[in-house]
C-alpha cells in the first residue's frame, strides 16, 4: 500500500491513462510550500502534456478528501498541505504492518532472475577491488528478491586459463599448499613466464590436453580451482556473500551449441582465418563500427578454443535457463568484450544477458593489480576493519560478554565496508582510504547501525519505564506536532520509490542514500522530539511507534545492502 493512496486515489480516478507508478510523491524543498510534493513529469509523458499544464489540472480539478488542507502548485509540481496527524498515522501503520516487507513494490512476483557476478580468477585470494563486484550483485540480488524475484546467483569459475595452466605447473602438490599461499605462487609463476618463453609454452601445452579431453589433467586443474575457489568463498563469506550454482568453464569447451553461432556468422561472411591460422570474427560485418575490438578469435589454430569461444557457449547456456531477467556484473574493462559477445549471439539470433557495469577501487597510487602485488587483500582488510572495530565496541558495551562483542564488532566491520562501496553509483570510482572507510562517524554504515542501536536502547528505556513495550497497532490519536516528525516520516514513506528507483538502475546507491539520509533526519528527531519524556500519553505512543518505523525502515535497507541493524553497539 502506498502510504498517500489518499492523494493518489482521487488522481487516479481522473486520470484513467494513468497508473500508480506514474505518481511519485516527495518532500518539496521547503516545508511552507508544502508537506509533500507531487512531480509530474511522468505523468506528462504518459498525459502528453506539458509538465506544469498537468500540474494546474491536477490541482484545480482533482477533488481531495479532508485530510488535504491545501493544494498549489509550482512550476511542473503540486504541493499539499495535510492533517499531518492522519497520513503519519498511515505511514507508521504501513512500515509496523508490512514490517520486513516493508518498502517492496512485488514488482518481481511470479518472476524468475539469474545473476552472475564476482567470477575471481581462482589464482588469489579475492583483493578489496575485486569485492566491489561480489558486493554490488549481492546486493542486486537481496533488492530482486526483496521485490519478489526467484533468483539464482551463478559464480563463473575460470578454471582453465593461462594463468591456472602457470599455477598447476608450480604446484606439484596442491594439498600441501594453503589458499593463502596462492598469491605468492601466481606472482612467483607469472614472472617466470614472462621471463622464460618455454615455461608459458609449457603452460598452453597443458591448457591444449585438458581441450583434448585428458583426465589427468583436468583433475589437476580442478585440484587448484578447487583449492583456490573454497577459499575465496570462506573470504566472501565474512561479507554475507553466497551463490547457488558454480559453472566452471572447462565444461564448455566442446559445447556443441556453438556449431550453429558458428555457421550463422559464416552465412554472414563475418569467419576468417587470420594470420596465426586462428578461426576468427570480423565484427565489422555485424554491425561493429569501430576498429578497436572489431576482431576477435574464437578457435586456435590447433582447434582449441579460446575464452571468447568458451563465453558465447556459457551465455548460450545461461540464457537457455529462462530467467525473466538475466544480469551479469562485470568492471567497465570488460564492456567491449560483453559487446563483442552480444553481437556474435545476435548473429545467431540468440539473446545475451544485461550487463551492469562498474567502476574500480583505487588505491592512492592507482588501480590494484594481482600481477603487480599491489593489492590489499580483502581478508587483510576485514581483519583490519573488526579489530577496530572491536576497540570502539569494547569501550562501550563493557557490560557484554566478550564473545558478544566480538559478533558485533564483526558486524560493524562488514557494514563500514559495504556501506562505502555501495553508496557510490556503480559507474564512478571508489578511492580507497582506511581513514574514511572505517570511521563510525558521518556518512558511514557504522553510523546508520547506531541509528539502529539507539532506537532500541530508546525502546528499551521505555519499555522499563512503562512496564510493557511500544503498541504496535496503530490506533486513536496520532499528534505530529513538529517538521522534524513530519521530515521523518515523510522519508519513511519514500522507500517504495527508493526501492523502485535501485530496481531500475540496477544499482543499490540509492538505498545507502535512505539509510543516510533517514538517520540524520532520525538524529534531528532525537534531539527535538522528547520519546520517554514526551508530554502526553498520546504523543509519547505515537513518537515511540515512529522510532519503530524508522527501524524498520532503515532495517530494511541496510538488509539490501547486506549489512545488519544491531540492537546495542
Amino acid at each position: 500500500m502506498n502510504p498517500f493512496e489518499t492523494l493518489s486515489a482521487p488522481i487516479l480516478a481522473a486520470f484513467s491513462e494513468l497508473e500508480p507508478d506514474d505518481l511519485v510523491f516527495a518532500p518539496p524543498p521547503k516545508l511552507d510550500m508544502g508537506d509533500v510534493a507531487l512531480r509530474t513529469f511522468e505523468c506528462a509523458r504518459k498525459l502528453k502534456m506539458p509538465p506544469p499544464a498537468i500540474a494546474a489540472r491536477i490541482a484545480n480539478e482533482v477533488a481531495f478528501g479532508p485530510d488535504v488542507a491545501e493544494v498549489s502548485t509550482a512550476g511542473p509540481y503540486v504541493n499539499f498541505k495535510l492533517d499531518r496527524a492522519a497520513f503519519g498515522r498511515a505511514i507508521v501503520a504501513e512500515a509496523l504492518g508490512r514490517g520486513a516487507g516493508f518498502g517492496s513494490n512485488g514488482s518481481g512476483a511470479g518472476k524468475r532472475a539469474l545473476v552472475e557476478h564476482t567470477s575471481i580468477n581462482p589464482n588469489a585470494s579475492p583483493h578489496v577491488g575485486r569485492a566491489r563486484n561480489a558486493m554490488l550483485g549481492d546486493s542486486i540480488v537481496r533488492l530482486l528478491r526483496f521485490e519478489g524475484y526467484d533468483v539464482e546467483v551463478h559464480y563463473y569459475v575460470n578454471d582453465i586459463g593461462r594463468q591456472i595452466a602457470l599455477l598447476v605447473l608450480a604446484c606439484d602438490d596442491p594439498a600441501s599448499m594453503s589458499f593463502d599461499d596462492m598469491l605468492d605462487v601466481y606472482r612467483a609463476a607469472n614472472a617466470r613466464a614472462e621471463a622464460e618463453p618455454e615455461f608459458a609454452e609449457q603452460g598452453y601445452a597443458l591448457l591444449a590436453r585438458i581441450e583434448e579431453g585428458d583426465a589427468e589433467t583436468r583433475e589437476r586443474f580442478h585440484a587448484i580451482t578447487d583449492l583456490c575457489l573454497k577459499g575465496q568463498v570462506a573470504v566472501l563469506a565474512r561479507l554475507g556473500i553466497a551463490y547457488d550454482s558454480f559453472d566452471r568453464e572447462s565444461d564448455h569447451v566442446r559445447d556443441p551449441r556453438l556449431e550453429p553461432v558458428v555457421e550463422a556468422l559464416r552465412e554472414r561472411g563475418a569467419v576468417f582465418t587470420d594470420e596465426e591460422g586462428r578461426l576468427s570474427v570480423d565484427l565489422s560485418k555485424l554491425g561493429h563500427e569501430h576498429d578497436e575490438g572489431r576482431y576477435i578469435a574464437l578457435l586456435r589454430s590447433n582447434g582449441s578454443s579460446m575464452y571468447a569461444y568458451r563465453d558465447v557457449a556459457y551465455t548460450i547456456d545461461k540464457m537457455e535457463r529462462g530467467a525473466d531477467l538475466n544480469l551479469i556484473v562485470l568492471g567497465e574493462d570488460h564492456k567491449l568484450h560483453m559487446q563483442q559477445i552480444a553481437l556474435i549471439l545476435d548473429a545467431a539470433g540468440k539473446a545475451a544477458p544485461e550487463p551492469v557495469y562498474y567502476a574500480y577501487i583505487l588505491l592512492k597510487e592507482g588501480k590494484m593489480s594481482t600481477r603487480q602485488g599491489k593489492v590489499v587483500l580483502l581478508s587483510e582488510f576485514l581483519d583490519e576493519a573488526t579489530a577496530r572495530a572491536a576497540e570502539k565496541v569494547d569501550e562501550q558495551c563493557t557490560d557484554l560478554a566478550a564473545e558478544e562483542r566480538a559478533a558485533i564488532a564483526e558486524k560493524v566491520a562488514v557494514a563500514a565496508i559495504r556501506f562505502a562501496i555501495l553508496r557510490v553509483g556503480a559507474n564512478k570510482n571508489v578511492v580507497f582510504d582506511w581513514e574514511s572507510s572505517l570511521s563510525f562517524t558521518g556518512d558511514t554504515g557504522p553510523y546508520v547501525q547506531y541509528s539502529c542501536a539507539r532506537i532500541a536502547s530508546i525502546l528499551r528505556k521505555l519499555a522499563a519505564q512503562t512496564g510493557a513495550p511500544a503498541p504496535t497497532e496503530v490506533a486513536g490519536e496520532f499528534p505530529v506536532e513538529t517538521d522534524a516528525e513530519w521530515a521523518l516520516l515523510t522519508k519513511i514513506a519514500s522507500l517504495h520509490e527508493t526501492v523502485a528507483a535501485a530496481v531500475r538502475q540496477r544499482s543499490c546507491a540509492p538505498v545507502a542514500q535512505f539509510a543516510l539520509d533517514t538517520a540524520r533526519l532520525f538524529t534531528t528527531f532525537y534531539h527535538e522530539c522528547p520519546v520517554i519524556d514526551a508530554g502526553s500519553d498520546a504523543q509519547r505512543n505515537a513518537r515511540a511507534q515512529i522510532c519503530m518505523a524508522t527501524r524498520q525502515a532503515i532495517e530494511n535497507a541496510l538488509g539490501l545492502l547486506g549489512i545488519d541493524a544491531l540492537e546495542r553497539m
